[in-house]
């Protein structure tokens, strides 16, 4: 790879780090409020009688929120799930071609994941679906969806364009972790 290259694909890196930062402050906050809520309901059940009105369903709407979030975040630290069974069918000189592989198909199917959500969200939009018990319209907690997919698709595009912004798996830092030095 070039000198440019290699700053490019520097810079994408920098990108990524500083939108899974704000990502993961999304989603800290989002489990943060909806269990503040769950208590909240919680306390005013057991000490006046009655609930906090919509914290359940704020609280469905924010775990939707940072679960969402939490597919884009496994995604940047190499922590998704993935086939393992075929890792052994080829050699191991394959191994680097695939994965580039599996990223320029993953971005493919997150792009059009994306895509297909975001027809939905619009859809919900002009309809104007509301939630069902608290007096807001849905298609904000959707569109996170359409997000999460966009962002796990750039990812994947940056992964396989420079295969080296590509954090390691879980499974290859515990193989690290667990071979002994020579």
């Amino acid at each position: 790879m070039t000198a440019q290259g290699d700053a490019r694909g520097a810079g994408i890196g920098r990108a990524l780090h500083r939108l899974q930062a704000v990502e993961k402050a999304v989603a800290v906050l989002a489990i943060v409020i909806a269990a503040g809520a769950l208590v909240a309901d919680l306390l005013g059940r057991e000490l006046f009688g009655h609930g906090l009105f919509g914290a359940q369903r704020a609280a469905v709407h924010l775990t939707f929120v940072a679960g969402l979030l939490g597919f884009v975040l496994a995604t940047g630290v190499g922590a998704h799930l993935r086939v393992k069974a075929s890792d052994a069918l080829l050699p191991a000189r394959f191994g680097p071609g695939l994965t580039r592989a599996g990223d320029v198909v993953s971005f493919g199917l997150l792009l059009a994941l994306a895509w297909y959500s975001g027809r939905f969200v619009l859809e919900t939009f002009h309809i104007g679906e509301r939630s069902p018990t608290l007096p807001i319209p849905i298609w904000p907690v959707q569109a996170v969806m359409t997000y999460a997919f966009f962002s796990a698709a750039l990812r994947h595009a940056g992964y396989a364009a420079f295969p080296a912004l590509k954090p390691a798996s879980a499974d290859e830092l515990v193989m690290a972790r667990d071979t002994p030095a020579p």
